[in-house]
């Protein structure tokens, strides 16, 4: 099964100019995918890619908490999953730069009360975030999923081929797309697209 994502990286830059890349329509088209994003709670947006031959990678999410420029938080879905994940993204000035924590978690995984939470963070994170995965599986239909397991070997965009050369295993309902991002994606789009909008 995929396993939640964390990733943190830093930039040189303050926190109130990364906030902008990662909240900007066209900034976030730049390193990361088309949409119609908007700052603010409530708004339903639609990230639009399509990278992976054969796929409609329209990602369907919902802005669900916003604290500029320090906490930014929405759901992820594409039409391949039966239940939403949840994206955030938290900014920590540092000297000299900004620290950036991405958490990319399975909301099946963290409804059932086996979510570990993510090193050093506090106890009204946790509450918080508990609360908004709550929430948020409140107001989407639930959908059975298939219990068959299933082996992937796939290749993905051509400078992500080193990630994607590891098969991995999970369940048939699970996403392919989200797939991606999990084992790699996210990672080339923070180290090498992100850096050159910031630049």
């Amino acid at each position: 099964m995929l396993r939640n994502l964390n990733k943190e990286v830093f930039y040189p830059y303050p926190p109130q100019r990364v906030w902008q890349v990662l909240t900007n329509r066209r900034a976030l088209a730049a390193w990361l995918m088309e949409n119609d994003f908007e700052p603010r709670v409530g708004h339903k947006f639609r990230f639009q890619e399509s990278t992976l031959p054969g796929l409609d990678e329209s990602i369907d999410c919902e802005v669900i908490e916003l604290e500029e420029p320090k906490r930014l938080s929405y759901t992820w879905q594409d039409k391949f999953m039966p239940q939403p994940s949840i994206v955030t993204w938290i900014l920590e000035p540092q000297e000299g730069g900004t620290q950036v924590r991405l958490q990319h978690r399975i909301l099946e995984t963290a409804v059932t009360g086996s979510r570990e939470p993510w090193q050093g963070e506090s106890m009204h994170e946790q509450t918080t975030t508990t609360a908004l995965y709550k929430k948020s599986l409140a107001q989407i239909k639930s959908a059975s999923a298939l219990q068959t397991r299933t082996f992937i070997r796939t290749s993905g965009e051509h400078q992500l081929s080193n990630y994607w050369s590891r098969g991995i295993e999970f369940q048939a309902s699970t996403s392919v797309i989200l797939t991606s991002y999990f084992c790699g994606r996210w990672e080339y789009k923070l180290e090498h697209t992100l850096p050159q909008v910031l630049s």
